[in-house]
């Protein structure tokens, strides 16, 4: 909802809000997977399970990535 109060302000700050959400959105998904490893049952899930942790957590490392580069920017 902020977000879109800042995109009809036309405010610069709508980048490093939409990211704040999605790696907050992301940790949370993250979390829920960890969970998700006290039901599984085999060894292929066990490795589905662990490349889907990884690839979120490569994603939430390049938000924070971006989010600070965002952060500079608008700091300039």
């Amino acid at each position: 909802m902020k977000s879109f109060i800042y995109w009809i302000k036309k405010n610069d700050a709508i980048r490093l809000e939409l990211a704040q959400g999605i790696a907050l959105a992301l940790e949370f998904k993250l979390g829920g997977e960890v969970l998700r490893t006290v039901v599984v049952r085999e060894w292929a899930e066990l490795g589905i399970l662990g490349a889907i942790i990884t690839l979120r957590a490569a994603l939430t490392f390049l938000i924070h990535w971006e989010i600070k580069n965002e952060e500079k920017a608008l700091e300039k």
